[in-house]
């Protein structure tokens, strides 16, 4: 990631109702951390596809746990590109955990979109938590990602 990606899809990137819950711009504290390069987590990744700005990756890495967060580009959501995307995170994540370590990730329990796709990759729910977000509190979904045997 690059502070002036990181600035164009904060003041860009508009997604369509309910979704817009995820604008950058919808809470203030989100919009400083995701500008502010000294608050990005471990490993930002710009995702690009022939040369085209098509989403972002993050992990947050702990001894025993990553934490990760995602974004595709508004024009790209909600046409099945949403599980490839994901897996190619993971694909790019993986060499870089420690054994045993385990991949999170937390969601808005509204979207049952990304709550399929998360699913379908290999995450379940294990949790359920309220959070202060975009000037409310929102009920969100704690997942984990459930290696292959």
């Amino acid at each position: 990631m690059t502070p002036s990606v990181a600035r164009e899809i904060a003041d860009t990137w508009r997604y369509p109702e309910p979704y817009d819950f995820y604008d950058q711009t919808a809470d203030p504290d989100d919009y400083t951390e995701f500008i502010t390069e000294a608050s990005w987590p471990m490993h930002f990744w710009q995702v690009r596809s022939h040369k085209q700005l098509v989403g972002f990756f993050s992990a947050d890495l702990e001894d025993a746990r990553c934490e990760v967060a995602l974004g595709l580009h508004p024009l790209l959501t909600g046409a099945g590109r949403g599980l490839a995307f994901l897996e190619a995170g993971l694909t790019l994540l993986m060499p870089l955990l420690k054994p045993d370590c385990q991949v999170v990730l937390d969601v808005a329990e509204f979207n049952q979109r990304a709550v399929r796709v998360y699913q379908r990759a290999g995450f379940v729910i294990t949790g359920r938590f309220d959070q202060d977000t975009n000037g409310a509190t929102f009920p969100f979904l704690a997942m984990t990602l459930v290696p292959p045997r």
